[in-house]
């Protein structure tokens, strides 16, 4: 070799691209015509010079990969190609075949856990994480890292779901750390994702927030006093505390206040399978139900707007207990969003929330309508008669129509 003939013929910052080029082409194929567009002056020189070619013109270039090696060879340059990159430019690295590799490592590490994600259904999580790469984006491409993370995230999922533990306490009890699925933290990024997707059950466009998704597993974010959802009615088997006093408020026909913390840690005993609940939207309805229904109005609960985690932890285990639900809200593109939202997540029945109902409240003003225009999924006919109306119907302005569904008998 000589290695200051070398670097005259084939080295220096301006042949880079084509040692570059030269070297992927050797360890893709290990040889063969490379093809070279916009060549430079220097490119196409060093080329001819090495393989003897007489000077042409033009901005494209062809070199046989076997030729010039067995022209560095001659000219006891160098051994072969490969040797004559390698002392220029350091060892080849087939970037590809390097990634490649690393991507099936981490596919051998994450098939190692199919048995134990299979017995508690999270075998689509799992996929998923391979799929979309999140294991090894939190891991940062650290394999031991890795393993460690999935070890931690499927100890908390197969905790779950419990019955009113704060996530703090489940954290400590399940990481060491009570700390540990706080928002940012890589463990808890993990069991979101897991817990996100077994809450939509399958529905894509349904978007929970933080504290429905734990919820959803039984898990209390801060004690979870302040997110609460306002009933009326709703009939329940005497049996605990707080049924007990639920009943009382039943019988009395008085809204009453469940606390998300009231609803995970002492879920009551809700006697509804086959009757009719009703959700609606605004309070008002359900204030004018209890002040002039009482014991007369049907079990209804109300949203107060788009739902939290306490109304959405009520609708799931009115539905587990049987409850046939529907639902009402305002007829304006935040209220077909939030009711495109509860009919997808939830087997609920529109209720009174079609273009034909809309159609009959023509002598009914209203505010202009406001915000991004939505189909209603239930209704295709609806989005076009509301934007026609141009001008949104809300709940308390159909009280009486209301309240007269909600009569019983």
């Amino acid at each position: 070799m000589d290695p200051e003939r070398l670097q005259r013929l084939l080295g220096g910052p301006e042949l880079v691209r084509l040692r570059h080029k030269l070297a992927r082409k050797l360890l893709r194929d290990g040889g063969g015509r490379l093809s070279l567009s916009r060549v430079s002056d220097a490119e196409r020189a060093a080329v001819e010079r090495l393989t003897g070619r007489s000077p042409r013109q033009g901005k494209s270039l062809s070199v046989d990969l076997d030729v010039l090696s067995q022209a560095l060879s001659r000219a006891r340059v160098a051994e072969n190609l490969r040797v004559a990159l390698e002392t220029l430019d350091g060892p080849l690295v087939d970037d590809r075949a390097r990634r490649e590799e690393a991507s099936r490592r981490w596919a051998a590490l994450i098939a190692g856990y199919h048995r134990r994600t299979d017995a508690v259904e999270l075998g689509e999580w799992l996929e998923a994480l391979q799929a979309g790469g999140l294991l090894k984006r939190l891991a940062r491409g650290n394999e031991s890292q890795g393993q460690r993370l999935l070890e931690q995230a499927l100890g908390v999922l197969e905790r779950l779901p419990v019955q009113g533990l704060s996530l703090s306490a489940l954290a400590a009890e399940c990481l060491g750390d009570a700390h540990g699925l706080d928002a940012g933290r890589p463990v808890a990024a993990l069991v979101r994702r897991a817990l996100a997707r077994h809450w939509r059950g399958g529905v894509a466009r349904v978007d929970p927030d933080e504290r429905s998704i734990w919820a959803h597993a039984g898990v209390l974010m801060g004690g979870d006093i302040t997110s609460a959802v306002l009933t009326l009615r709703l009939p329940v088997r005497p049996g605990q505390a707080l049924d007990e006093a639920l009943s009382c408020y039943c019988q009395q026909a008085e809204p009453s206040w469940l606390t998300l913390r009231q609803l995970l840690r002492h879920p009551p005993a809700w006697d509804c399978a086959g009757r009719d609940v009703f959700v609606c939207e605004n309070p008002a309805v359900l204030a004018e139900a209890a002040e002039r229904l009482g014991a007369d109005c049907a079990p209804l609960v109300a949203t107060w707007g788009r739902p939290g985690a306490a109304v959405l932890t009520l609708l799931e285990q009115l539905e587990a207990a049987g409850a046939v639900l529907h639902y009402h809200g305002d007829f304006d593109w935040a209220g077909i969003s939030i009711a495109n939202a509860l009919l997808e997540r939830f087997g609920m029945r529109p209720w009174r929330m079609g273009a034909g109902e809309l159609l009959g409240y023509a002598d009914l003003g209203g505010t202009p309508l406001a915000g991004r225009p939505l189909e209603a999924r239930w209704d295709p006919e609806l989005h076009a008669a509301l934007a026609a109306r141009g001008r949104a119907v809300h709940e308390e302005q159909l009280i009486d129509i209301l309240l007269g569904d909600l009569r019983v008998g």
